[in-house]
């Protein structure tokens, strides 16, 4: 069974803390250990798996990991001649952080200039406009960012009378002269 495979020794019965639980329902199993040799153990049902791996081991039957205080007669599937495989217990954590895990600060808020969440709250400063600097941030190696903010994009509140107020010489105070496209007729 194990001893076909290269490398790998059947060692004889095992005494170890398995040796008191060993009575008429106790199972023959397999064990593969840390260092990749195979020995015959005799563990009852009601034996824990913590007691038939040892100190500092996990288990492993079938792919599935067993618990230290695991009852034998509760793994699924385990029967005269199973192999139970040792594993090493790893310290620490788990797989790490989730992959959208550990995301939640707000580095950029709103710019009291431009408008837009780029203002940096530890720089105290706007990654757009640059606010509070004087001159507005523009590079020639972005023509759309210049474009977004170009002449005309937003409501030119004073530009757009200008052309009117030029057609008129631009005039304050007083009524406007009368229209004279009739009146030479």
């Amino acid at each position: 069974f194990g001893s076909s495979q290269a490398g790998s020794r059947v060692s004889a019965l095992v005494p170890s803390a398995v040796a008191r639980h060993t009575r008429r329902s106790a199972m023959r199993l397999f064990l593969r250990s840390l260092d990749g040799t195979l020995a015959l153990v005799e563990a009852d049902a009601e034996c824990a798996v913590g007691e038939v791996l040892g100190a500092g081991a996990g288990g492993v039957f079938g792919g599935v990991a067993l618990e230290a205080e695991q009852r034998m007669g509760e793994v699924a599937g385990l029967q005269e001649g199973s192999t139970l495989h040792a594993v090493p217990r790893l310290p620490g954590g788990g797989d790490g952080t989730e992959a959208m895990g550990k995301k939640n600060k707000h580095t950029h808020g709103l710019c009291v200039r431009c408008g837009k969440r780029s203002y940096h709250m530890q720089k105290k400063r706007c990654a757009s406009c640059g606010y509070p600097a004087k001159k507005m941030r523009s590079y020639e190696w972005s023509k759309k960012a210049k474009r977004r903010r170009a002449v005309g994009k937003g409501r030119m509140k004073h530009l757009k009378l200008m052309p009117r107020r030029f057609k008129n010489g631009f005039r304050e105070g007083g009524t406007p002269k009368p229209r004279t496209k009739n009146a030479k007729k």
